[in-house]
């Protein structure tokens, strides 16, 4: 993936006290909603932000490029669906303009992360900011045009890549079907799992389903489903079976760390919904 430099103002609203799990989606910016300022205002000559969006393998990322109207602090955040989750990288630096600025990785979840600028105005030497109580909080982040000075960068591939000839899932609308869904035909490059989930706007939410199916073409594959409440579509993809045979090793909340990845056909995953209401 070719890498190159976000603009020097990259400037982007954060929903700041959202938090959402990665899905079958990957988003490559931040949010862009309506949004109060809630931070500290400043004008596009003073703070600015200039980071590569695509460091993959890293355990420090290296932000190119702050201005700072005062004292401050490179945050670094799980991306979490577009919104800023745990905090996973932290870095003072002084105001004014500051290169190549290595901030350690730890804890790392995800394969995207947040960067934000936040004000250093609270205890020196302290990070003084609350995610429960952010409006309150003295180290708040700086907003440029009415917008969070952040950016989003890619830290860690995520999914495995195919092609459509070697991995496809068709499945048509099952309305009413409450205990199990039939996947009509599934192609799968390697031993694999059909996992279903809820939807959550879109994204995978909490998974209701799960089918291990073999190499090769599989057809009518009837996947039982959890005794849920269902939302109106459920999202069904496909995940390679790597790991302990017999256990879907995937976890929601880390999933770079989880061998029985989805695959991803042209940089998306491959999921389609099913109707059930």
């Amino acid at each position: 993936m070719k890498t190159r430099l976000l603009a020097a103002l990259a400037v982007v609203a954060l929903a700041a006290g959202a938090l959402s799990l990665v899905g079958c989606q990957s988003t490559t910016a931040p949010k862009a909603e309506t949004m109060e300022v809630w931070g500290y205002v400043a004008s596009a000559d003073k703070a600015q932000l200039e980071v590569a969006e695509n460091q993959n393998g890293v355990n420090d990322i290296t932000v190119k490029r702050v201005l700072a109207p005062t004292d401050a602090w490179i945050v670094v955040h799980a991306d979490m669906d577009g919104a800023p989750g745990v905090r996973v990288g932290l870095a003072p630096i002084k105001r004014g303009e500051s290169l190549d600025v290595k901030v350690p990785l730890e804890n790392l979840t995800t394969p995207k992360v947040i960067v934000a600028i936040h004000a250093d105005k609270g205890t020196p030497g302290e990070f003084d900011f609350d995610m429960m109580n952010k409006e309150m909080s003295a180290d708040r982040p700086f907003f440029v045009g009415g917008k969070e000075l952040a950016a989003v960068v890619t830290v860690r591939e995520f999914g495995i890549k195919t092609d459509a000839s070697r991995a496809s899932i068709v499945a048509s609308d099952q309305i009413e079907a409450t205990a199990t869904i039939t996947v009509g035909h599934v192609t799968a490059p390697e031993d694999s799992w059909i996992a279903v989930h809820l939807d959550n706007d879109g994204k995978p939410g909490q998974r209701v389903g799960l089918k291990h199916v073999a190499s090769g073409e599989t057809t009518n594959a009837v996947v039982k489903l959890d005794p849920l409440p269902l939302t109106p579509t459920l999202i069904v993809a496909l995940h390679a079976d790597r790991g302990d045979p017999g256990l879907f090793n995937f976890d929601m909340d880390d999933t770079i760390h989880s061998i029985d990845q989805p695959f991803f056909i042209g940089g998306k995953e491959l999921a389609v919904t099913v109707r059930v209401k």
